[in-house]
C-alpha cells in the first residue's frame, strides 16, 4: 500500500523540538511518507537498498540530496519510507545533528508503542496533528498523515483538524491519542532510546537506529565506527585507571608493611639488651653445667678398660698400652701392642661386654717382628662417665 502526507505549505515550520543532548526530533510536516513493497525474506541491507531505489523513483531529487530513513521488521512485506529535501533544513537547524545519537521525525517514536493491527496512534502537538496507522499485519505502519496547526489555533479549530485527519485515514479499530513526544534521557549503554508522551513510554531500538535516522548513511556508518573506537579507547582508559588504582593500593600496602616492619624492628631493638642479658645468663648456666657434669675424665676411661671391676675390664698382661689420647668427652684412643695376637681378639670381646662402653673399633693394626701393634678407639656411654652423686 502507498500513502502520502496531506498537502502542507512548503515552508511549514518545524516542531518546537530543538536539538536535545542525544536525540533530535523533527517536524513530521518536513517529510513525505510512503509504504514501499519489499522482499519479506530479505536482509536489513537488502531492504535498505530496495528503499533507496524506491525513493529514487518517487522523489524528484536523487537520494544523496535527501534526508531519509525507513522502518522495516523481518517478515514484513513492506517498509515505511520517509524523506525530505535537504535544502529545506537550514544550517542553524542541522547545527547539533552531528553530536546527536538519533535524528528522526516525530511519528517514528510511535513505532515503539504496542498496538494491534488496524490501530492508530494520534499525536497532537502545539502546531501539528499526526496519525500513524497500522493497516496490516507485520508490525510496520502502513500510513502516516500529518496536518499542521497554527500555534494560536482555538480548541474548535484543533478539533476540526483532528477529525479531518481521521476522516482522511478512513477509520481505525483502536485510537490512542498522545501529546507530542519528548526524549527521555537514559543509560548510555541502554539498548533502546526512550520517549515519553501523555505519561506513556515509547521505546525505539538502538539496533534499528541506523535505518530510522534521517542523516547521511555513510556518515552514520563512520560515526558508528568512531563511536566503537572511542568506546574501546574509553574502556582501555578505565582499565588503565583501575590498574593504576590497584598499583597505588598495592604501593600503599607496601608502605604500611614497611612502617609496620620498622615498628616491629624498633620494638625488637628496644628488647635486644634484655635478650642479650638472658642469653649471657643462659650461656653461663650451660657452661657451669658442663664444668660440673661434662668434664673430661681420662683416668676413669683408662680404669674401665684396664681394671676388672664392676664397670671395668681386665686387660691381658701381654697387651701393653703405649699412648692414650681422648677425642671429645666420651672417646678414648689407645695405641698398644702385644706379642700374642690371640689376646687382642679376647680383649676386644671382653670390652664389648663392658656395659659402660658404647662401641669399640680396632684400627692401624700391623704385625712386625712377631709384635702386633694396633689402635683401639673406645666410645663410652655418656652416663657411664657422670660423677657419682654426693652422699
Amino acid at each position: 500500500m502507498s500513502t502520502e502526507t496531506l498537502p502542507i505549505p512548503p515552508d511549514a515550520a518545524p516542531v518546537a523540538e530543538a536539538a536535545l543532548p542525544r536525540v533530535v526530533i523533527l517536524a513530521d510536516s518536513r517529510f513525505f511518507v510512503r509504504s514501499v513493497p519489499v522482499n519479506a525474506s530479505g536482509s536489513a541491507e537488502d531492504v535498505a537498498t530496495q528503499v533507496e531505489l524506491a525513493l529514487e523513483t518517487l522523489s524528484p531529487f536523487p537520494v544523496n540530496q535527501l534526508y531519509h530513513g525507513h522502518l522495516w521488521k523481518p517478515g514484513s512485506a513492506h517498509a515505511l519510507a520517509y524523506a525530505a529535501y535537504r535544502r529545506r533544513f537550514t544550517p542553524e537547524e542541522t547545527e547539533f545533528w552531528s553530536s546527536a545519537d538519533l535524528v528522526i521525525p516525530t511519528f517514528v517514536t510511535a513505532f515503539g508503542y504496542p498496538i494491534a493491527t488496524g490501530g492508530t496512534v494520534l499525536f497532537t502537538g502545539p502546531d501539528f496533528v499526526t496519525a500513524v496507522h497500522w493497516g496490516d499485519a507485520g508490525g510496520v505502519p502502513s500510513r502516516v498523515l500529518t496536518e499542521p496547526l497554527a500555534v494560536d489555533a482555538s480548541p474548535e479549530e484543533r478539533s476540526q483538524v483532528r477529525e479531518a485527519v481521521l476522516r482522511a485515514l478512513g477509520g481505525t479499530n483502536t485510537l490512542v491519542e498522545l501529546d507530542a513526544p519528548a526524549y527521555l534521557p537514559g543509560d548510555l549503554e541502554s539498548p533502546v532510546q526512550a520517549f515519553t508522551a501523555s505519561g506513556k513510554t515509547l521505546s525505539v531500538s538502538v539496533a534499528d537506529s541506523s535505518a530510522l535516522d534521517v542523516r547521511d548513511k555513510a556518515e552514520l556508518a563512520a560515526r558508528r565506527r568512531a563511536k566503537a573506537r572511542d568506546l574501546a579507547l574509553w574502556r582501555c582508559f578505565i582499565g588503565l585507571l583501575a590498574l593504576l588504582l590497584f598499583a597505588l593500593v598495592g604501593e600503599g600496602g607496601l608502605i604500611g608493611l614497611r612502617a609496620w616492619g620498622r615498628s616491629r624492628q624498633a620494638t625488637l631493638d628496644a628488647r635486644q639488651p634484655k635478650v642479650d642479658r638472658i642469653m649471657a645468663q643462659q650461656t653461663l648456666a650451660t657452661r657451669i653445667e658442663e664444668l660440673s657434669t661434662k668434664r673430661l675424665r681420662p683416668f676413669e676411661m683408662i680404669t674401665m678398660v684396664h681394671v676388672e671391676s664392676a664397670t671395668g675390664t681386665k686387660k691381658p698382661d701381654s697387651i701393653q698400652f703405649l699412648r692414650t689420647t681422648t677425642s671429645g668427652l666420651n672417646v678414648l684412643q689407645i695405641e698398644a701392642q702385644t706379642r700374642i695376637g690371640g689376646d687382642l681378639a679376647l680383649y676386644q670381646a671382653a670390652l664389648r661386654q663392658n656395659p659402660a662402653i658404647a662401641s669399640i673399633e680396632v684400627t692401624k693394626q700391623e704385625l712386625r717382628d712377631a709384635t702386633t701393634s694396633f689402635t683401639l678407639v673406645v666410645t663410652f656411654k655418656p652416663e657411664a662417665l657422670m660423677p657419682a652423686a654426693a652422699p
